[in-house]
């Protein structure tokens, strides 16, 4: 093994010097700007962002609450059943007889491969 000689700096010495020099060569912090408004456009802007924040805050809501969701996706549901009913009442029919087909058809399927086993 090699004896490894340390510089009579202090630790930690290069790194500081280094950190110093980029300070120096960083470009000067901008003005911060001036705020021009009124107090009352302030409490307008302040009112405002609040409504805003609000709106946000309510969509978000919405699309996270699933079982509002489903109760909503129902009810539009439920109306177009309705005014299908209301205005083509032969088609509500012929759509209800072809779901029955199809639930009847699953069944008759899952009786017989039950029964061959």
């Amino acid at each position: 093994m090699s004896d490894i000689s340390h510089a009579s700096a202090p630790l930690g010495a290069a790194s500081k010097a280094a950190a110093a020099g980029l300070k120096k060569n960083q470009p000067a912090k901008p003005d911060k700007p001036t705020d021009t408004r009124s107090h009352e456009q302030i409490q307008k802007d302040v009112v405002k962002n609040r409504q805003d924040l609000a709106e946000t805050l309510d969509a978000i809501e919405y699309k996270l609450n699933v079982p509002k969701q489903a109760t909503m996706a129902a009810r539009r549901v439920k109306a177009k059943i309705k005014t299908l009913r209301e205005e083509n009442p032969a088609v509500l029919v012929a759509g209800a007889a072809g779901a029955a087909a199809v639930v009847g058809t699953g069944i008759w399927l899952g009786v017989r491969a039950l029964t061959r086993r």
